[in-house]
């Protein structure tokens, strides 16, 4: 009777050691997700603390939305990306992206004390990220819907963001992609 428990023992300790094992080799395959080129990289991951959420009225090009704030409409480009202008190859393509990122989500605003509170044409600067934590100015340069552009002074995200248009050009996504006509 005794070698019978004790093989059940035995092969409980077994299985229990190859669930451990089964699992820890899973965590090590999801924290490695972040570190693969389009899955889950760290240009799409929001910052913890993330401020202002807005209500998105109009995605006006691929690197400009207006939003209301305080009951006013406000213009608001994304620090750190260049989408190309509707008119221009690809544009309206760049423009459809960002709706589709924004679309039915919550709008969140994160300003950048390297950056100025607002550009040349009086648009407020900021990164924009989704109540599902994506970060939206990294993901449009990670989809090639438009490309890392540094304005004056390097930003917050720059490494991310040059990481993720590299691998959109080496995968020809988007701006990369066959020239336009």
């Amino acid at each position: 009777m005794k070698e019978v428990r004790r093989f059940e023992v035995k092969k409980l300790l077994y299985l229990l050691a190859y669930v451990l094992l089964v699992s820890l080799i899973g965590y090590g395959i999801y924290r490695n997700l972040n570190k693969l080129p389009g899955v889950l990289s760290k240009a799409t991951r929001a910052p913890e603390a993330i401020q202002n959420q807005v209500t998105l009225t109009k995605v006006v090009d691929g690197d400009t939305i207006k939003v209301l704030i305080g009951g006013t409409e406000q213009s608001v480009r994304l620090i750190g990306i260049n989408a190309p202008e509707s008119a221009d190859c690809r544009g309206d393509w760049s423009r459809t992206e960002l709706e589709k990122l924004l679309e039915n989500q919550t709008v969140l605003l994160e300003d950048d004390s390297t950056q100025g509170d607002k550009d040349k044409y009086d648009r407020l600067l900021r990164y924009i990220h989704t109540g599902t934590g994506l970060n939206v100015n990294g993901k449009m340069v990670e989809l090639g819907a438009a490309k890392e552009y540094t304005y004056d002074k390097n930003y917050k995200y720059k490494d991310l963001y040059v990481s993720a248009q590299n691998i959109a050009k080496q995968n020809n996504l988007g701006v990369w992609g066959v020239p336009c006509e």
